[in-house]
């Protein structure tokens, strides 16, 4: 089973994802992002990290950013209100340290999709490499 790591500051939410997503994922969760950087360090690695934006202490772009320049091959997915996406989302999407950015509330169905889209690619980048010849003709 994969293993995703969802952070959030409220723990109604992250008990909702776990009880929709909990069938499909090995999921780990997380209250804040200093909790959500001990646990990727004491039970990862994950394969993808689902973060709200706004928490105390880091916001989660930030701690998304810093897990992906520690582990590049994490696919990284924010949750946030759509005011949020001005604090430079685009450009953290464009530079691909975001997978993808949803809006919140997330419907269930959709953050299992696009958690099952970004495994998908990771498991795709790493075929991809695996297979690529040794010389070129």
């Amino acid at each position: 089973m994969n293993k995703v790591l969802v952070v959030d500051d409220e723990e109604a939410i992250l008990k909702g994802i776990r009880l929709n997503l909990g069938r499909t994922f090995d999921i780990t969760l997380a209250t804040g992002p200093h909790e959500a950087l001990n646990s990727f360090k004491e039970n990862g690695p994950f394969e993808v990290v689902v973060s709200d934006m706004r928490m105390p202490g880091m916001d989660g772009a930030t701690m998304l950013r810093t897990i992906k320049e520690e582990n590049p091959e994490v696919m990284t997915i924010l949750l946030t209100g759509h005011a949020d996406f001005e604090f430079g989302g685009s450009q953290a999407l464009q530079s691909g340290m975001l997978f993808k950015i949803l809006n919140k509330p997330c419907p269930p169905q959709k953050l299992s999709a696009v958690i099952r889209a970004a495994i998908d690619e990771k498991n795709n980048k790493n075929t991809v490499e695996e297979k690529a010849p040794d010389t070129v003709l």
